[in-house]
């Protein structure tokens, strides 16, 4: 008697595990886009890259809003409210500025540099 649930209890344990185990390919999939990119036949090339960004936004009152659209080279100026959308104007986007780098330095110069500079203060 005590073989039989014990039996039973290791399979209700590795059907649970089973179960876990496949909640998580599906969860995996659904991150990667496997499965919602099969049913609705969207694709991405390169998820990093979209192709749509809103710049900017400005609202206007609680029932308007205005919106800049960058659309890959073209900027869309668009009036959004309760009775719909409004084009206000289109134009070709400026170029997108490279974010700025700090200069690399270790943390070893800067604590040194910052050392000489106090004991030359210390003098």
């Amino acid at each position: 008697m005590d073989a039989v649930n014990l039996f039973q209890y290791f399979a209700a344990l590795l059907i649970l595990a089973g179960m876990l185990g496949a909640l998580g390919l599906v969860a995996y999939a659904i991150q990667r886009g496997w499965i919602l990119s099969n049913l609705t036949g969207l694709r991405m090339t390169d998820p990093r890259r979209r192709r749509l960004e809103i710049s900017e936004t400005l609202v206007l009152d609680p029932q308007r809003r205005v919106i800049i659209l960058r659309q890959d080279e073209h900027e869309h100026v668009l009036l959004l409210g309760r009775s719909g959308e409004t084009v206000l104007a289109r134009q070709d986007a400026p170029p997108v500025p490279e974010p700025e780098t700090a200069p690399e330095t270790s943390p070893a110069e800067g604590s040194t540099s910052l050392l000489a500079r106090l004991k030359g203060q210390a003098r």
